[in-house]
């Protein structure tokens, strides 16, 4: 039996061989129809590896030219490309393998591609590919969060204390970049608003104009802060601006005027109830010796009563003037016939005894000059009187700054009505008398002394 198919087999075997060649070759033409290799282009995007290696050297890179996104070609059978797509790919650039050009300050760093899928039977075929970077110094820097606010409180609210937590921000990147940054402000939103108010809201890099920088190149510690809004009641007070000393001899301070009279004050409920006044002291308004007004600017925040503040800490100054007149006197002569008589009880008649009464008086120069006997309202009281002789108080109208001294008319009250009365014809003239040394030197130097004194 075996011998018979040893020559079963050796029969013709050159044929036999020639038709297994031909039956492999065969099978590889008709593998290769069915399924042949095809090239086909992929796209992806670079990763880069180690990019600390430049930042620490004090350098901060930038892709040029969109070279941080490659093209190359894959060889493989077709049943491998059908299944392939572009995430089957890495495209890695390690920048320990950077190539620096020092004078243009750009380096090229080599793009190896790599297949993650079926990597033994696929071929990548591309040109060297490089990505091209900008390099520059990498500068770094920290600022202080500053607060502010936007739209407008409640009615009879002010904005007490803002806070922003936390209140340190720390930027690195480009030098160019970086050194541009003058000021970051975190913003909060107090519209309507009548009590605290938190918010989370993003810090914003401002240069010196107050434009916005563009963080994207930078890398920045905080996304966001927490910025807290105190809101304060308000209430508006007077102002009070105390002197000290005293004007020179011959003139008197008058009174004062300030401006604002008012200022609007803010704080906690509690500590407003306890103010009802901003009071200067005498020691911020010396008159020692003046011989005119004076005028002085205050800055009041130093005298502001403990737990309150200005709603508007722009408005800290007032101006204070301390009006100094010279003094004046003189007597004046007032016919008992112009003294009104008040509440004198029906069926009773008043007579004043004498025909003038004269009423020494003093004040500023201005204002004593424009007093007279004549332009003098004059009253007495005569409540509660009964028949008989009696003295009652002048009771006089004078403007501010004006003093005079008190002066008792001798009346006689009778049963009977009341008949007006008129002046003596034989009673002579009575002018207002000056008594002061200025007015005395412009008067006739015969005027009595007695008219001066101020009777009591």
């Amino acid at each position: 039996m075996l011998r018979k198919i040893v020559k079963t087999v050796a029969s013709n075997f050159g044929l036999k061989v020639l038709a297994a060649v031909f039956a492999v070759i065969l099978w590889l033409v008709v593998v290769n129809i069915d399924d042949p290799k095809i090239n086909k282009q992929y796209t992806t995007s670079v990763v880069i590896e180690n990019a600390d290696y430049l930042t620490n050297q004090g350098k901060y890179f930038q892709v040029l030219n969109d070279s941080n996104t490659v093209v190359f070609t894959v060889t493989a059978k077709r049943s491998y490309i059908e299944k392939l797509s572009s995430t089957d790919f890495k495209a890695t650039a390690d920048m320990k393998n950077a190539e620096i050009d020092g004078t243009n300050n750009t380096a090229r760093v080599p793009i190896e591609v790599t297949a993650v899928r079926y990597s033994g039977q696929v071929t990548i075929t591309k040109a060297t590919q490089n990505m091209e970077i900008s390099l520059e110094d990498l500068l770094q820097a920290q600022f202080v969060i500053g607060s502010a606010t936007t739209g407008q409180l409640a009615e009879g609210c002010a904005l007490g204390e803002v806070t922003v937590s936390p209140n340190l921000l720390k930027v690195s990147g480009p030098e160019s970049v970086v050194s541009r940054i003058d000021h970051v402000t975190a913003s909060i939103n107090v519209t309507g608003v009548s009590s605290d108010v938190v918010d989370s809201v993003i810090p914003v890099l401002y240069d010196t104009e107050g434009n916005t920088i563009d963080t994207t190149d930078l890398t920045i510690n905080l996304s966001t802060v927490t910025v807290t809004a105190n809101v304060l009641d308000t209430k508006d007070v007077s102002v009070i601006v105390n002197v000290s000393g005293t004007p020179a001899e011959g003139f008197d301070f008058v009174d004062m005027s300030i401006e604002p009279e008012t200022l609007k004050i803010k704080g906690t409920s509690s500590a407003l109830n306890h103010v009802t006044s901003i009071t200067i002291p005498a020691t911020a308004m010396d008159i020692s010796g003046t011989r005119g007004d004076i005028t002085q600017t205050i800055d009041v925040t130093e005298y502001l009563p403990k737990g309150v503040t200005l709603a508007d800490p722009s408005k800290y100054k007032i101006t204070a003037t301390a009006h100094i007149a010279q003094q004046a006197s003189k007597t004046l002569s007032i016919f008992t016939s112009g003294i009104q008589v008040l509440n004198l009880s029906d069926g009773l008649t008043l007579k004043f005894d004498n025909a003038v009464v004269r009423v020494p008086i003093e004040g500023s120069k201005e204002a004593v000059d424009r007093l007279n006997g004549s332009n003098v309202s004059a009253s007495v009281d005569a409540s509660g009187l009964t028949e008989g002789n009696h003295e009652l108080e002048l009771i006089l109208e004078v403007e501010a700054g004006v003093e005079h001294a008190r002066v008792m008319v001798p009346v006689t009250i009778s049963v009977g009505e009341d008949v007006p009365q008129q002046p003596d014809d034989n009673e002579p003239d009575m002018t207002d008398e000056p008594t002061d040394d200025n007015n005395n030197n412009n008067n006739n130097n015969n005027n009595t002394a007695e008219d001066g004194d101020l009777e009591e």
